[in-house]
């Protein structure tokens, strides 16, 4: 009888070890399993809001070029070029200045034989400025000639229009899903998900050299730079559930 009894006590916490396994199995599937999404009409949309903001930075690049017989002298013409360049352009208020690209190289014959050197090196100027970096660049015609000028939308300027921006595209985003509610047959929507996307697409603006090509005559007036125009757009792209 007392065999019966132990028999019957060993079965029964068994019985409960297995079912104890069984239950945190479950809870641990439980736990790693995804949430199931709420019940509803899923549905994509994009909304973008866009203006037209002024390029308010201009990019000057001066260029000093030199031609020698041997390496060393090109090389030490074109350093007191853009040395006596990059004193100039110096403390100049409003214009920050920088060099660019430098580099020397050999010119050739027909026969392939070394016949000099040729050295080119670059200053360049920026500014939000455009007066000041244009009257910079027109005194310092004398020793290094305008390259090439562009335009760009400094950070700070294409940031606060984002900013700017964002109330309305938010705005037009809540329209178009309202608008697609209704026009499916539903009487509400909840948002999903949103990604927002900020761009801004910098047109080349060409300026040719002749027209910055100022230094030499006293008296002459700088040639005036206009940056013109870029669009800034931000972008929402959305899910919106349906019911």
């Amino acid at each position: 009888m007392r065999f019966l009894s132990s028999r019957i006590m060993t079965q029964c916490a068994a019985q409960a070890v297995l079912c104890l396994l069984a239950f945190n199995a479950h809870a641990a599937g439980a736990h790693e399993s995804p949430p199931v999404p709420a019940a509803g009409t899923r549905m994509t949309l994009q909304a973008t809001a866009s203006a037209q903001v002024p390029l308010d930075t201009v990019r000057i690049t001066l260029a000093a070029e030199t031609e020698a017989a041997d390496q060393a002298t090109a090389s030490k013409a074109l350093a007191t070029a853009l040395a006596a360049a990059t004193k100039e352009a110096q403390g100049v208020a409003g214009v920050i200045s920088h060099t660019g690209n430098y580099g020397i190289w050999p010119s050739r014959d027909q026969a392939g034989k070394i016949n000099g050197w040729h050295g080119r090196g670059e200053i360049v100027l920026q500014s939000k400025d455009f007066s000041a970096a244009s009257a910079l660049a027109t005194r310092m015609n004398g020793n290094v000639v305008i390259s090439n000028i562009v335009f760009v939308l400094s950070n700070e300027a294409r940031q606060a229009q984002e900013h700017k921006l964002l109330g309305q595209v938010a705005q037009a985003f809540q329209t178009r899903a309202l608008e697609a509610t209704k026009a499916f047959g539903f009487a509400r929507y909840r948002i999903e998900q949103l990604d927002l996307n900020g761009t801004s697409a910098v047109p080349p603006v060409p300026h040719p050299m002749p027209m910055m090509r100022m230094a030499a005559k006293a008296g002459e007036d700088n040639a005036p730079l206009e940056g013109g125009n870029v669009v800034v757009s931000v972008s929402v792209n959305g899910t919106i559930v349906l019911h």
